[in-house]
């Protein structure tokens, strides 16, 4: 491949990826309720970046952080999500990675050798990489141990490139209800940690102790971190009762540490009328066969923290295409006015829904 060949498939693929970028963040508009970005200011504008975020939401987690930064990012993605060729191409157009686990087959590990391979000449290029270092998702409001993984890739690049500076900026990811619709989340960007000055490359420490420890201690500020396993269950309902806003962990956090607070002034819930009802209502009606087939689907769902995955790939593939089926009934029935003013209206009532909806 020549210089110009692989400057324009370069080019390419940049506006490839903005493109799905954009295409992701909208589809993402209309399936949360809102999204709050604080601490963005903490992610350097250049340089090496590793964004270590604590893991609730299946597939909505790794997208919520390149859509709310300004950086090129690329993320470590399971391996069996790469389930054929075009998959695969689309993924990799995308900048998802995949790493293999040994449920995947015992085999497979050493192909994560690539991986790490890979991971370490995009932080070569002071470009930026995601990671969910809990090793898996679940939704218990706490910060999980977290994995060595990501610092056997900080590792075996500084072996490499040891003049190469490698921040690491901790993103506390916060739902109010991770599984139900519509969800709102906040990202939490910590300050950037720089990865070098705990990892010796001449004296290694294979447990990684110090720098886990400090990531780890990073993620429990920035997301709502319940310690207590034995009294894990009372927190959360004193924390309902109070109808505490989820999306700021730190202020829940102190009140989880002084629980003498928890228990004062316990709120209850109020019937409240529901003025968006009619429009709601609309809004179903008009969207009755994409929402027959999310309730087909949602029975089938195994695991309920897929929950919002399944409803953010249908709203942002089969809703559109839906609608796009009425407009086009419309103008045949009767005029294109008509039809561009029925596909305005039903904009309008997915993003109203979308917005006012309260999670029950």
């Amino acid at each position: 491949m020549t210089q110009n060949e692989y400057t324009l498939n370069l080019i390419l693929k940049t506006i490839w990826y903005h493109i799905i970028k954009c295409y992701v963040n909208l589809g993402l508009f209309f399936t949360l309720k809102k999204i709050k970005v604080v601490g963005k200011e903490n992610i350097p504008k250049k340089g090496a970046i590793i964004f270590i975020g604590n893991h609730q939401n299946a597939l909505i987690d790794p997208l919520l952080i390149p859509i709310t930064n300004h950086r090129n990012t690329y993320f470590l993605t399971r391996a069996s999500a790469f389930v054929n060729k075009f998959v695969e191409f689309l993924l990799f157009s995308v900048n998802m990675i995949p790493v293999y686990r040994i449920r995947d087959g015992i085999k497979t590990i050493k192909k994560n050798v690539v991986t790490f391979e890979n991971c370490s000449k995009i932080l070569k290029k002071e470009q930026t990489l995601v990671i969910f270092a809990e090793g898996k998702h679940h939704l218990k409001r706490k910060v999980l141990p977290l994995k060595k993984g990501f610092a056997r890739i900080i590792l075996a690049t500084l072996q490499k490139y040891p003049e190469l500076p490698i921040q690491i900026i901790p993103v506390g990811i916060n739902y109010d209800n991770p599984i139900k619709y519509p969800c709102s989340v906040s990202l939490h960007y910590g300050k950037p940690i720089l990865a070098n000055e705990f990892i010796n490359t001449s004296n290694i420490d294979f447990k990684f102790t110090d720098l886990i420890n400090k990531v780890h201690s990073s993620l429990k500020k920035l997301t709502t971190h319940i310690e207590d396993i034995e009294q894990y269950d009372e927190i959360i309902n004193q924390l309902n009762k109070k109808q505490v806003d989820f999306l700021n962990p730190i202020k829940i956090n102190e009140l989880i540490i002084n629980k003498d607070k928890l228990n004062l002034r316990k709120s209850y819930n109020s019937k409240e009328i529901n003025w968006f009802a009619p429009i709601h209502f609309i809004a179903k009606i008009n969207s009755i066969l994409p929402l027959l087939i999310w309730k087909s689907i949602k029975t089938k769902i195994k695991d309920e923290i897929f929950n919002n995955t399944y409803r953010f790939a249908l709203i942002s593939t089969l809703f559109p295409v839906f609608y796009l089926i009425q407009t086009w009934l419309v103008n045949y029935f009767f005029s294109l006015k008509i039809a561009i003013i029925y596909l305005i209206s039903a904009i309008i009532l997915g993003l109203i829904t979308t917005k006012t909806t309260k999670i029950t």
